[in-house]
């Protein structure tokens, strides 16, 4: 492959996208192992879509192929077909890039199921152990400290589920800049279905596997039910819908949740 000026190469490391570089550039990296023949991709123009690095040729230094055994009979001894397997970035027979890009333990990062753990379980749980654990620290350091401390001990579940949502993103095959999204209304939504149900590397191979369908049902499922609930509670708080007697219960239960704790 000629290392022309116009051949312009982009690539990805770590689910982010980068380049432009030059062949001669985008080979050094291979050489060095800054570029991972299986999990990072590469694209040039000419190019229907991003391909394994280990897929383009001339990029990564092959194996050659093992001489066969001379055998002892006289005369010509057949040459065999090279091995596939001698080529350590070929991938298996009878299965395809697409096939193995769907599997999710192959990509960095967080995978979909320790990010429904620390976002969904987590909370609960540490809420629950902060509670519980309360009293005995309090005897331990002192009412002042754990004035000091309770707050920190509160924000440290959002500061888990910030770190492991950047790292799901890498494991989708996204940049860690997407996380800015959850700030944009419903650009977060979309960016919470990927990393609620979709599999490793989806960014890529845009392939949804069965768990990944369930979970997308559930997601928007959930998210349609919280609609229809204000949308019924809005109707009903403006005397659109229900009685008097449930609209001023309505308007009471608004006002003593957002009332400020004494």
């Amino acid at each position: 492959m000629n290392d022309e000026p116009h051949e312009i190469w982009f690539y990805s490391r770590d689910g982010e996208k980068r380049g432009p570089v030059s062949f001669t550039n985008l080979r050094a990296k291979a050489k060095d192992a800054s570029l991972n023949p299986r999990l990072d991709m590469v694209w040039t123009k000419g190019m229907v879509e991003w391909k394994p690095a280990g897929d383009i040729d001339g990029l990564f230094k092959r194996r050659p192929a093992l001489e066969p055994p001379e055998l002892p009979t006289p005369g010509p001894v057949p040459t065999p077909a090279a091995d596939p397997a001698a080529d350590p970035y070929q991938p298996p027979q009878g299965e395809s890039v697409e096939e193995q890009m769907v599997k999710e333990g192959g990509w960095p990062g967080a995978r979909r199921r320790s990010y429904l753990i620390v976002t969904l379980v987590f909370p609960f749980l540490w809420g629950f152990a902060l509670a519980a654990g309360t009293p005995f620290l309090t005897t331990q350091f002192g009412s002042e400290i754990m004035k000091f401390a309770m707050p920190g001990l509160g924000l440290l579940p959002l500061l888990v589920i910030i770190f492991i949502s950047l790292k799901r993103l890498v494991n989708l095959g996204m940049s860690r800049w997407w996380f800015l999204g959850n700030f944009v209304p419903f650009l977060n939504l979309w960016l919470g279905y990927r990393c609620f149900a979709c599999p490793g590397g989806y960014a890529y191979h845009k392939k949804l596997d069965g768990a990944g369908i369930f979970l997308a049902i559930i997601y928007w499922l959930l998210w349609l039910v919280f609609l229809v609930a204000v949308v019924v509670s809005v109707a009903a708080l403006y005397g659109s819908l229900g009685t008097p007697e449930m609209q001023q219960q309505l308007r009471d239960i608004i006002r003593t949740a957002t009332a400020p704790k004494p």
